[in-house]
């Protein structure tokens, strides 16, 4: 277990990239139909390469510095182990930038231009801001849970 625990980045950056490739693979057959499509597909693949990647970087760095010891030191950002906060920094300035795109900047009627880019084929920006404020909520409680310790995880002795 110690293998996976020092190693949880590079798989969820592989995990990502996995997922990249099979959205660059949805993608090719709408652009297959709808060449004008390719430039804001390109897009869509390059941002999720970089964006998703980010968090999984910044874990990578403070276990290869030595900051942390793997994965579960990020379960308890009230530690104060500044890789882990740059870690959970990193996740809310995502989110920040996320919420602004989607709600404000056009990105959920952009997405919903774009078939294939969600494994459900959503027609409605209405029922995407629905769904991404659904995940924030999911994404919210974990935090909440980290950051007042009522994580069970948290209860590893080292």
């Amino acid at each position: 277990m110690p293998i996976i625990e020092k190693t949880f980045w590079l798989i969820a950056i592989g995990v990502t990239c996995v997922n990249a490739y099979l959205l660059r693979s949805r993608a090719a057959a709408e652009i297959a139909r709808n060449p004008e499509l390719k430039e804001g597909y390109d897009q869509l693949f390059k941002g999720y390469l970089v964006w998703l990647n980010l968090p999984w970087l910044v874990m990578g760095l403070g276990i290869l510095m030595g900051g942390a010891h793997g994965v579960f030191d990020y379960f308890d950002p009230r530690a104060g182990n500044p890789y882990v906060l740059a870690f959970h920094l990193t996740v809310f300035i995502l989110w920040g930038l996320m919420i602004f795109w989607v709600y404000l900047a056009g990105g959920a009627e952009f997405l919903v231009r774009y078939p294939g880019v969600m494994n459900a084929d959503i027609k409605s920006p209405l029922l995407l801001k629905f769904l991404l404020a659904l995940m924030l909520v999911g994404g919210m409680a974990g935090e909440i849970a980290m950051w007042s310790r009522a994580l069970p995880i948290l209860d590893l002795s080292r």
